[in-house]
């Protein structure tokens, strides 16, 4: 089936999206028992919440499991070009043909019923993980975690919480406290949790929760950390984990690979197949774009690789994520140039204080698209008002061609949707 007819079939998906959004998992549960509860079909499941690291944590379970030989599904959003990228079957995306025939046969069956674009995909995915034998699942949550429509899954191995931060406050509470209630809501009775050390009233949260449920919990300290040049190691039962460097870049990584060790110790005795010591240089195997990703080619860094300079393209878009960021660039450079898109769901100000330190320069592009995107004009003026100096582009070309008559390295950073716009207009798709 052509590709524009996928494109035709995801957009109609639309039509059926209820008027005022709900959380709730009424009409998950309802579209899965019409396709015969295919979520009760599904692999052993690792599931992970939190607001900044969910897809970078899921990178390295999947990267290390499968140097071990263990055959994964991974369901991940959003999406950076392709909607293909957030249905991996057995490491490998699923084909444009197999997705469009499943999207189908979930809209036949769900007889234009009211549904949002997430609890459609959600389901199709499920369908297509049932049909194909797997030793694992990796499952990410797209909102929260409570009321999260991956949150139907019985066969929960293991549930990870990454770092939270302030994060959809429409839907999850304007404070801390409510939005790690949220996201404590995959915790499921007697199973293990995995989570690293933060805010003191986030962990007692899931300190309490994970208690009330009986669930065992491993909390991973920071402090812990021992770096080396080649490999470093944390604390886990009062023994030592010790593991090379991560092959994505930033410290703040660390805490994700660490987390997915743990995960994997924890888990490892049920997988009668899996050695976690043997499979562990996976973590030096992982690819994933947007993540503090350096470019050295394509057609967009061709406007500006004249000069021998580094290109980051980052999909960090609040304060949180803005603070990983800076401190992954300042191990390359203490100077450099942005190109700056964002959306006007977060304050803008919040993330470009955070890099004021390692950044004086900013070339601001409204997101193509992106209804929600600040125009460049704006962005600019909020930029000057916290001491950037500037220049706000007319479009991305624009923005890469004033970009080339700086001598500075250059971060792409600001929104996701922006960096996936900038794969696709450099011809480097994500696979």
């Amino acid at each position: 089936m052509p590709l524009v007819n996928l494109k035709k079939i995801l957009i109609s998906l639309q039509d059926y999206h209820p008027k005022y959004i709900d959380l709730n998992l009424n009409r998950m549960h309802r579209l899965l028992k019409d396709l015969g509860d295919p979520h009760l079909d599904l692999p052993p499941t690792i599931h992970v919440a939190g607001t900044n690291g969910k897809g970078s944590t899921i990178a390295f379970l999947k990267s290390i499991l499968e140097y071990g030989g263990l055959k994964v599904h991974a369901y991940t959003s959003p999406h950076l070009v392709s909607f293909n990228e957030r249905i991996r079957i057995n490491g490998q995306l699923i084909t444009d043909d197999y997705l469009s025939e499943l999207l189908l046969e979930v809209e036949r069956i769900n007889n234009k019923k009211e549904i949002t674009f997430f609890e459609f995909t959600t389901a199709t995915a499920f369908l297509a993980f049932s049909r194909v034998k797997a030793d694992l699942l990796l499952l990410e949550v797209g909102l929260g975690g409570r009321l999260d429509a991956t949150n139907v899954v019985p066969n929960i191995l293991a549930s990870i919480i990454t770092r939270i931060s302030f994060d959809h406050e429409h839907f999850l509470g304007d404070t801390l406290s409510l939005i790690t209630q949220e996201k404590c809501g995959i915790i499921k009775k007697k199973t293990p949790v995995i989570t690293i050390h933060q805010d003191k009233n986030v962990t007692q949260i899931i300190k309490r929760t994970s208690k009330t449920l009986y669930a065992p919990l491993t909390i991973i300290n920071k402090k812990d950390f021992i770096l080396g040049e080649k490999s470093f190691s944390f604390k886990f039962n009062n023994n030592f984990i010790e593991s090379p460097l991560p092959s994505l870049q930033g410290k703040h990584q660390h805490e994700n690979s660490a987390l997915a060790l743990t995960c994997l110790k924890v888990v490892s005795q049920t997988l009668n197949t899996f050695d976690l010591n043997s499979s562990i240089n996976g973590i030096k195997k992982v690819r994933w774009p947007a993540r503090s990703q350096f470019l050295d080619n394509g057609k967009l860094i061709r406007l500006v690789h004249k000069k021998q300079r580094l290109i980051v393209l980052d999909g960090a878009h609040n304060s949180l994520g803005a603070r990983a960021l800076k401190e992954a660039l300042k191990e390359s450079s203490d100077d450099w140039l942005l190109i700056f898109g964002y959306l006007k769901t977060r304050k803008p100000e919040e993330f470009l204080e955070e890099l004021r330190s390692i950044s004086s320069e900013v070339i601001t592009v409204k997101i193509p698209e992106q209804k929600e995107s600040y125009s460049s004009k704006k962005l600019l003026k909020i930029a000057k008002m916290i001491g950037f100096s500037g220049y706000a582009s007319t479009s991305i070309v624009d923005a890469f061609n004033r970009a080339e008559e700086s001598n500075l390295c250059i971060c792409i950073c600001g929104s996701l949707y922006l960096a996936g716009k900038i794969l696709s207009m450099n011809e480097t798709i994500p696979n």
